[in-house]
């Protein structure tokens, strides 16, 4: 399995219980494709660098999953199609931060 990390930008006028259930259900599909989430938060709403669909602001959120290969395609066809998305973006894991997890991990596994 490999470490991916998902950034998106969703829409500024959600509510906080529609993000929370937008987040719950980008978790639920990463799951439903196999995939292990590690971390899933909102960094904040924060100003655009441009306009996107006429929005000057989103709220970013990173999802740290572990998965196989073909799970980052699934998730990218999966939020294409979502209205409430502005931007997104679905990359391998840089190495330190792989790291990370892979050290808890063998914690975990040896006691």
């Amino acid at each position: 399995m490999r470490y991916y990390e998902l950034l998106y930008v969703v829409q500024p006028q959600m509510s906080e219980e529609q993000l929370k259930e937008f987040m719950s259900a980008v978790a639920e599909r990463i799951k439903t494709e196999g995939g292990d989430i590690l971390k899933n938060e909102v960094w904040q709403k924060r100003t655009l660098a441009y306009p996107i669909k006429k929005f000057k602001q989103g709220y970013y959120i990173l999802v740290h999953y572990r998965s196989t290969v073909e799970t980052p395609k699934k998730i990218e066809e999966f939020l294409r199609i979502k209205e409430d998305i502005l931007r997104f973006m679905n990359i391998s894991m840089l190495k330190k931060d792989k790291k990370q997890y892979e050290t808890t991990e063998k914690k975990e596994q040896n006691g």
